[in-house]
């Protein structure tokens, strides 16, 4: 697993999920992740952040300490992957691993190969994907809520 951010055209923090740390939970996601994203928005200040539904995600833990952070988040709908930009750049991380690296790798090639895959995504793609923005959310509109070829 990989986690990463962005804000603008700026490519965030990043965390590759090590083996030993499980299943991403409540308890690992605030132990390996809120403090780098606390990170991240104090060195930004007057960001906000977004999250999916996940259930480490929206855990009453994980929410408390988030607010005792005071990290500012903005709301979001628990299955709105058609709005959320960071899945369109899982993809294209996913489409540059599929065509840049072999399929059988080991654990050292697959960490390298994935940061190489986040450190592909340039700022056209990041600007490409705030420019659509609107047609996401039009298209979200137009599909009552369905799905949409975003």
């Amino acid at each position: 697993m990989f986690w990463g951010c962005f804000h603008g055209t700026i490519k965030g923090s990043s965390v590759f999920w090590e083996k030993n740390w499980g299943h991403i939970i409540m308890k690992s996601y605030i132990e390996h992740i809120i403090p780098v994203l606390d990170n991240w928005l104090q060195q930004h200040p007057g960001l906000q952040f977004i999250q999916d539904g996940a259930p480490g995600h929206r855990g009453g833990k994980t929410q408390t300490e988030i607010k005792q952070h005071n990290m500012p988040m903005i709301p979001w709908p628990l299955f709105s992957p058609d709005l959320n930009l960071i899945e369109t750049i899982w993809d294209k991380m996913k489409d540059y691993l599929q065509d840049n690296f072999p399929e059988r790798m080991t654990y050292a090639q697959l960490r390298i190969a994935v940061q190489e895959a986040w450190d592909s995504i340039t700022v056209d793609q990041l600007n490409e994907l705030i420019d659509n923005m609107h047609n996401r959310c039009q298209a979200v509109i137009d599909a009552n809520g369905m799905q949409t070829p975003y």
